[in-house]
Formats: structure tokens, sequence, C-alpha cells
């Protein structure tokens, strides 16, 4: 398959799972692993292209909200800023801890137990929420509780969406609303760990594969667009129980592919 082809079906993949409930690292470890993808390529230069096409979907979609918040920021309106801040920092102090673990964390077998267990919290938490709040009522406490399961997702298979998704509505809050906060909370995230890789790597990788880098990051930017629309209206009517027979049926076919030495 060309690379170019690659490229669009990869950044299609991560603009999807980055946002939906299905755990964006095991669709990628799985999509490089049978799309035969050169892993010099379509390594962490990739990587960081379609990161930085989900941050551009989540700044366009919520583009008033943020246009709000910075507006807010100049009129000394500082509580949203600061709860994004403080459920930032859970996030990066865990990934600075597990970066040198970051290799073994996306084994198949890790991935396959992670899936599990991220689809047990999420029938758990929908059992026992009870939406009674906006995202509005939210404090420093509920910023710190929801970053430290943004945290928990740099395990791969948990998924960051449907964690964070689900540590808002055990804290009170409406689906809906909590969505919109992890997603929110997401950004400062994805833009953050693109920058380290850019700093700790440089530019030139991105820069000397241009052709892949572009439709990355083009397909990761319009695909995360329609996960963000998708789950934002799923959500007001459905719980995030309907993805788990799907992370099921994933795990099964990772136990399939790993027991005939496919992934």
């Amino acid at each position: 398959m060309p690379d170019v082809l690659i490229a669009v079906v990869l950044g299609v993949v991560q603009g999807l799972t980055e946002f939906l409930p299905v755990s964006s690292h095991a669709h990628l470890v799985l999509g490089q692993r049978l799309l035969g993808a050169d892993p010099v390529r379509f390594g962490l230069p990739f990587d960081v292209a379609v990161h930085l096409g989900t941050l551009a979907a989540v700044l366009i979609y919520f583009f008033e909200t943020w246009l709000q918040l910075l507006r807010g920021l100049f009129a000394g309106r500082w509580r949203l800023p600061l709860i994004l801040a403080v459920g930032t920092v859970p996030a990066v102090i865990a990934g600075l801890a597990l970066e040198d673990a970051e290799p073994s964390l996306r084994q198949i077998p890790v991935i396959v137990v992670t899936l599990v267990i991220g689809s047990i919290v999420f029938l758990a938490v929908e059992r026992v929420a009870t939406q009674r709040r906006g995202m509005s009522s939210a404090g420093a406490m509920d910023a710190v509780l929801v970053g430290i399961a943004q945290a928990i997702a740099l395990f791969p298979g948990i998924s960051r969406s449907g964690i964070t998704i689900s540590a808002g509505l055990a804290l009170g809050l409406t689906r809906v609303e909590a969505t919109r906060f992890s997603f929110l909370l997401s950004a400062p995230v994805i833009a953050g760990a693109a920058a380290k890789t850019l700093l700790d790597e440089g530019a030139a990788p991105m820069l000397a594969q241009p052709d892949i880098v572009v439709v990355g990051i083009v397909s990761s930017f319009l695909s995360g667009v329609a996960a963000i629309a998708f789950l934002m209206r799923f959500l007001r009517t459905r719980s995030l129980g309907w993805f788990v027979p799907y992370r099921l049926a994933l795990v099964a076919l990772l136990l399939v592919l790993l027991a005939l030495g496919l992934v």
C-alpha cells in the first residue's frame, strides 16, 4: 500500500479514536502493524503530525469556547483557565514519569488488559452517575480528579476521552458537560506532548517527509472534527456503555492476532 494512503488511513484512525472512547493507542498500534507501515517513516514525526491534526480539531470545534476563555482572561475571569491548567498538571507529571516505560506500555498484552479495565470502569460509572451539574459548577478539586483520570489514560487501551468523561460523570456532571470538559482538557495535553517531541527530536524529521505529514494532519483534523461532533450528539441520549461491546470485540481480535503471531 502506498505510504500516502497509509497516512490517510492512520490519520483517520487517529482522528476518530482520539475522541471516541475506544482507545487511539490500540487502534494505531494495530493499524500500523496490519498495514505494514514503515516504523521509521511512520514513527514519532508522523505521530506528532496526527496529534497536531486532532489538536486543531479541538481548537476549531470549540472555537467560541476558546474565544470566550481568552476574552475572560483579559477581563480578569480566571476560573476556567485555572481549572484547565490544574486538570493538566497530573497528566504532565505522569507523562514525564512514564516516559521511559512508554515502549513497554504499548505492548499488545498490556493494551488488552487496559481495554477490559476501561470497559468495566465505563459500565460501573454509568450505574452511579447522577448528572446533576454543569461545567460552570466545576471547581479545582473536580479538575484535579479529572486530571488524574487523564494521567491514567497514558496507559494505552484505557481511552483518554472515555476515562475523563467517566471521571466527570462520577463527579456529577451531565454527559454532555463531562464530554465538553474532557475535550477542552485534551487540548493542552496534546499540545504539550507534541511540543515536547518537537523539542526533543527537532522539526527536521517532519520537514523531511512533507507528503505523509500533511496528509496525516489533514485527515486526522477532518475525522477528529467529525468524531467530536458525533460524540457530543450521541451522549446526549446514550451512555458510554454503548462502546463496551466494540472494545471487547477489539480485545478478542487482538488476542486472535496475538495467538497467530500477526501483532
